[in-house]
C-alpha cells in the first residue's frame, strides 16, 4: 500500500504543476517542437518574465527541457506524450448539458488547433466525443 501513497503524492505535485492555464498552454504550443521565450511570449502574449517563471517551474519539475543554441535557449518537452495526454482531456471539462455553448465552442476551437500533430484516430474519437 506505501506504494500507492507514493505514486498518488507524485501525481498530486504533477497536477498541481500543471493547474495553471499558462504552463498547459505552453505544454501544448511545446509539442510540435523547440520554442524561445520571445516565441512563447509572443503565443502566449503576457511579459517575458511571466513566460520565464512558468518555464523555470516546468523545467524543475522535469516536464521540459532546454537546449542552447548560441545566444537563444530553446524549450521543447521532457516526454512528448503529456502535450496529447492534456489535448485528449478537453472533453472532460466539458458539461453534459448543452446550456455553456461558449465552453464547448471554446473546447473545439482548441481541439482543432492543439489537435493537429495528434494521431488522427485518437482526433477522431475525441471530436467524436465533442459533437456527442
Amino acid at each position: 500500500m506505501p506504494h500507492r501513497a507514493i505514486v498518488a503524492r507524485q501525481l498530486a505535485k504533477l497536477f498541481s504543476v500543471l493547474s495553471h492555464p499558462v504552463r498547459v498552454q505552453i505544454i501544448v504550443e511545446l509539442r510540435s517542437g523547440e520554442l524561445c521565450v520571445n516565441s512563447l511570449q509572443g503565443i502566449l502574449e503576457i511579459r517575458q518574465s511571466a513566460v520565464s517563471q512558468h518555464l523555470a517551474l516546468l523545467k524543475s519539475h522535469n516536464l521540459i527541457k532546454e537546449r542552447r543554441d548560441g545566444r537563444h535557449v530553446l524549450y521543447s518537452l521532457s516526454i512528448a506524450a503529456i502535450a496529447p495526454w492534456l489535448v485528449e482531456g478537453i472533453p472532460l471539462i466539458l458539461p453534459d448539458d448543452s446550456d455553456s455553448k461558449l465552453l464547448k465552442s471554446a473546447a473545439q476551437l482548441a481541439l482543432n488547433q492543439w489537435s493537429e500533430p495528434l494521431n488522427k484516430q485518437d482526433d477522431h474519437k475525441t471530436a467524436v466525443f465533442l459533437t456527442n
